[in-house]
């Protein structure tokens, strides 16, 4: 029983020794700066961009995408009932490890009795960025 003990104490010193050296990175949520940003259209969405929302608009998703100048954020609000919905950017920020984005979804101004099934999303522009993307609930 002793034995049994000992083994696994050295096994869980193994595995905390392992998973600290493995190089887990704090974000800061200290804000450096606002970032730039442009509210791309559907006809300027990249294709590839546009391929990924469709694959992913019956339900709530939040993907990022860059090429060699942009980094787009892509948030999509899933299948609704009706359209009309609005989605705005409140906060888009940088820190020194991350860009923060928060949005907020809102309803129809006008509801009316024609169920229309829409799929909100908003394409977010930004100039590339290699730091993680953090989405503000």
């Amino acid at each position: 029983m002793q034995k049994n003990k000992i083994k696994l104490t050295v096994i869980l010193m193994i595995c905390i020794a392992v998973t600290s050296a493995c190089g887990w990175e704090k974000t800061s949520s200290k804000k450096l700066n606002d970032v730039d940003y442009t509210i791309v259209s559907s006809q300027e969405t990249p294709k590839e961009v546009i391929k990924i929302i469709e694959e992913r608009k019956e339900k709530e998703f939040k993907v990022t995408y860059s090429d060699e100048q942009y980094t787009y954020i892509v948030i999509g609000y899933g299948k609704q009932k009706y359209s009309g919905y609005s989605i705005t950017v409140t906060n888009l920020y940088e820190t020194a490890n991350a860009v923060f984005v928060k949005t907020e979804f809102k309803g129809p101004e006008k509801y009316t009795e024609k169920e229309e099934n829409s799929y909100p999303y908003i394409v977010i522009k930004i100039k590339y960025s290699d730091k993680n993307i953090i989405f503000g609930e």
